[in-house]
């Protein structure tokens, strides 16, 4: 049998994580079996251990496929709009979260996977695992993010940087809840800069050291 060309390699890869994503959105991740993902893929089981270790080795590279790092999306922001400071930076990084939720639908697949059918037990541990390290790297970029633009805006009072980036993500993770459990009555790009600019008004409410 001749061997596959780099190229062919590349789309047997691409093909069976397609049929990862169909899989594990309708069955869930803890009962999608690689058997399953072979056959939607056309491809042996043993074509699957050649590109990927295991399960969860799967969901991470299809997480990676449509997900942008916290770190990797503000430097690509930042190249474009080279001027801007932390806090119009975090604006502009939320907003494409939006966008990317409202108008990529690989996106909105894959993250309806990562948010409602990653089972949590004792079986899934590697996948939880997966998923754990995932929102740990968003938090920690958004806490960097937020002690710099204390640096130009006050907190409000009694919050803590700490608390600032915990309160985005929980923004952040409702509008993604919302829009995928109800994409039907509830579409997450509406006015969104509006309740974004209302968002970080009210934790830096002034420039740092000045009046309103």
């Amino acid at each position: 049998m001749a061997r596959k060309t780099k190229g062919e390699s590349e789309q047997t890869r691409a093909r069976i994580l397609d049929a990862a994503e169909i899989e594990m959105l309708e069955r869930g991740v803890g009962k999608a079996s690689l058997e399953q993902i072979a056959r939607r893929a056309e491809v042996t089981r043993g074509a699957i251990y050649w590109h990927f270790e295991d399960k969860a080795s799967l969901l991470q590279a299809m997480i990676a496929r449509t997900k942008m790092p916290m770190r990797d999306l503000r430097r690509c922001i930042g190249e474009n709009i080279p001027s801007a400071a932390p806090r119009e930076l975090l604006r502009e990084m939320m907003l494409h979260a939006v966008q990317r939720l409202a108008g990529d639908a690989q996106h909105r697949r894959v993250c309806h996977i990562v948010l409602h059918r990653c089972e949590i037990n004792d079986r899934e541990v590697a996948s939880n695992r997966v998923l754990e390290a995932m929102f740990d790297d968003t938090r920690t970029a958004l806490l960097a993010l937020c002690e710099e633009i204390t640096e130009d805006f006050a907190l409000a009072p009694g919050l803590s940087p700490a608390d600032a980036s915990d309160m985005i993500v929980a923004f952040l993770a409702g509008l993604y809840e919302c829009s995928l459990r109800h994409p039907a009555t509830y579409a997450v790009e509406n006015n969104a800069p509006a309740k974004i600019d209302a968002l970080l008004g009210g934790l830096f409410p002034q420039p740092a050291g000045g009046a309103p």
